[in-house]
């Protein structure tokens, strides 16, 4: 706190929150316009610490995309720009994201942030902040508000859903918003009463940030889902350094058993194959994995030939996990070992 006013770091990317429509109705993102019209927004509000003399914020313009245009290298420009950042001078961080991508960067923020001794929440909108039906003014006042009330230190999202309710996530439990929806969840997601918007929140289990110890990430995950008609002989590993396969809702995937499964590219042993062909052998993991997923003869024989079943966290943080574990240099029994060590609490079911 400065002068007895919290100072509140805003980070500024992009995304719909920051975005303006041009004489053709077409959007893009302008985040100096966005970043003046949510503070004064904000000011406008029915809040209790609307006043300058309550909170301060200093902005901080890192990217100015949108979410569907991230990409590692936007996400490198990020943690560039964090990295520079002194913490220790701010009583929070609101970070303006666009909704297509937001669980992919709280999962990857989660992990790198984890420890940090203020709390940081991403904010994002459904529509843009100038807009009557706008949500991000209400999300950003209610970050806003849950920082000077004192919420314990950690990564979250902020978003009222269309049914009216604003909801509070961990940043490495959200998950994507689904097509055709305006709506996120998470699976401890908690309702935010905003005339009484104090949470507790919960600390994280890392006491140094992974961010101090990575420069950057670097694209050598390959994300497969599984499909009707896939072939595995399609796929391109030049430079893969760990597949992450997602299953059907049973913890299944396509193994085929009936036929010599590493001859035919409809099955997933045909890629083990060709992962353990290459020096080093590339792991695959898979998720979610149901601890019953034995009982499956497909996903059996795919466990008991090595490939590696990843259990209780989303997919998104697998991903951004499997990514920043690579970057810190590990690999083979280390990236399992890695992979199964709690940063943030993303271990969930």
């Amino acid at each position: 706190m400065n002068d007895g006013r919290y100072n509140i770091l805003l980070v500024l990317t992009g995304g719909t929150i920051c975005s303006f429509a041009d004489s053709k109705g077409e959007r893009a993102s302008e985040t100096k316009k966005a970043q003046a019209l949510i503070v004064e927004n904000f000011r406008k509000s029915d809040s209790l610490y609307r006043s300058e003399s309550c909170v301060d914020f200093t902005p901080c313009f890192l990217l100015d995309i949108l979410s569907e245009n991230m990409t590692l290298t936007h996400l490198n420009t990020l943690i560039s720009g964090l990295k520079k950042q002194d913490f220790s001078l701010y009583d929070g961080v609101i970070i303006l994201h666009g909704t297509d991508t937001l669980a992919y960067t709280a999962s990857l923020l989660s992990l790198l942030l984890a420890g940090i001794n203020i709390p940081v929440f991403l904010v994002s909108s459904q529509l843009p902040i100038y807009e009557k039906e706008a949500n991000g003014n209400d999300n950003f006042k209610a970050a806003v508000e849950l920082t000077v009330n004192g919420i314990t230190p950690n990564v979250y999202a902020v978003y009222k859903n269309s049914d009216g309710k604003m909801f509070l996530h961990y940043g490495c439990h959200l998950l994507q918003c689904a097509n055709h929806s305006n709506d996120f969840y998470s699976s401890d997601m908690t309702e935010i009463d905003e005339k009484s918007p104090m949470l507790k929140g919960k600390k994280a289990n890392a006491k140094t940030m992974l961010l101090d110890k990575i420069d950057s990430i670097s694209s050598r995950v390959l994300k497969i889902e599984p499909y009707v008609g896939i072939d595995y002989s399609s796929f391109n590993l030049n430079g893969v350094k760990a597949v992450l396969h997602g299953v059907y809702h049973s913890s299944t995937l396509s193994v085929n058993p009936y036929k010599d499964d590493e001859s035919h590219p409809d099955s997933v042993m045909y890629l083990k194959k060709m992962c353990d062909s290459v020096t080093p052998k590339i792991p695959i993991f898979i998720q979610p994995c149901d601890e019953n997923a034995y009982s499956y003869e497909t996903t059996g024989i795919a466990l008991r030939g090595g490939i590696i079943p990843i259990n209780g966290m989303t997919g998104e943080t697998a991903y951004t996990k499997l990514l920043v574990g690579l970057s810190l240099g590990y690999e083979g029994s280390e990236l399992v070992s890695f992979m199964n060590t709690d940063i943030n609490g993303e271990f969930i079911l």
